[in-house]
C-alpha cells in the first residue's frame, strides 16, 4: 500500500514546477502520509481503509503549485509593503534622534550654566521616552501580515499552507525584532561613546547584543519546537 500511496503522489505532483521548494514540498507530504497510513493500521484498520483515508485527506495539491515558485506563502500587497518600509524607515530615523539628544545633552552637562540637573541622565529620560514611539511602530509593522483565513476542509494540503504561513510569519517577526535589536544597540554604542569617550570598553555592547540575538533566536526555535510536538499529541 505505501507503494500506492508514494505512485499516488508522483501522479498528483507531476504537473509540479521542477523546483527544490516543489520537491520538498512532495516528500513532506509524502512522508506524513506515510506517517498516518502507518497510526491508522496500528489503531486497527485495515490496509486498504487506511490507504484510501489517507488519499481522500491530502487535498488538491495544485494549489500550492505557484507559491512553491514564490519566495514563501507570506505575501503583502504593494500598498501594504510601501506602508511597512515607511514604517521602518520612520521608526530607524527616530531611533537615530534619540541618540542625537541623549548626545546633545551629555554635552551639555560638561557645560556651565546646567542649572544643577543632571543633563545626561535628563537627555536619557527624553531619548527613552522618544524610543518608543519607534518600538511600537516596528512591533506593528511586523504584525501587518493578514490573519490566516482557514477553510472548513482540514486537509493535508490546508495543513501544510497553515503550518508555513505561521512559520513565515514568526520569520518576520523574529527579523523585526533584530533590527530592532541592532538599532538600538548602535544607537546606545554611539551616545555613550561619544558622552563618556570610553571608546576602548563600549565595544563589548555588541557582543552582548549578539548574545540577546541568540537568545531571541533560541525562544523562537523553542517556541517552533513546542508547536510541532502539540501538532503531533
Amino acid at each position: 500500500m505505501k507503494e500506492k500511496i508514494r505512485q499516488h503522489f508522483n501522479k498528483i505532483f507531476a504537473d509540479a514546477p521542477k523546483t527544490r521548494k516543489a520537491l520538498d514540498l512532495k516528500q513532506e507530504m509524502m512522508q506524513n502520509a506515510m506517517d498516518k497510513f502507518d497510526d491508522m493500521v496500528a489503531d486497527g484498520y485495515s490496509e486498504e481503509d487506511a490507504y484510501q483515508n489517507v488519499i481522500e485527506s491530502i487535498g488538491d495539491v495544485s494549489e500550492l503549485f505557484s507559491e512553491v515558485e514564490e519566495k514563501n506563502l507570506l505575501t503583502l500587497s504593494e500598498k501594504d509593503r510601501k506602508k511597512k518600509a515607511m514604517l521602518t524607515a520612520v521608526a530607524v530615523g527616530l531611533y537615530i534622534l534619540a541618540g542625537a539628544v541623549f548626545f546633545l545633552f551629555g554635552i551639555l552637562s560638561d557645560m556651565p550654566g546646567s542649572f544643577g540637573f543632571d543633563m545626561a541622565a535628563l537627555g536619557f529620560v527624553i531619548a527613552a521616552f522618544i524610543c518608543i514611539i519607534p518600538t511600537v511602530m516596528l512591533v506593528y509593522a511586523a504584525n501587518m501580515y493578514p490573519d490566516y483565513m482557514k477553510k472548513e476542509k482540514a486537509d493535508m494540503v490546508e495543513k501544510y499552507k497553515e503550518e508555513k504561513y505561521i512559520d513565515n510569519k514568526e520569520k518576520a517577526l523574529r527579523k523585526s525584532i533584530s533590527s530592532l535589536l541592532w538599532t538600538i544597540t548602535l544607537v546606545i554604542y554611539f551616545a555613550i561613546s561619544f558622552t563618556t569617550h570610553a571608546w576602548y570598553i563600549t565595544w563589548l555592547i555588541f557582543p552582548i547584543a549578539a548574545c540577546a540575538e541568540n537568545v531571541l533566536r533560541l525562544v523562537f526555535s523553542l517556541r517552533s519546537e513546542d508547536k510541532k510536538e502539540e501538532k503531533h499529541l
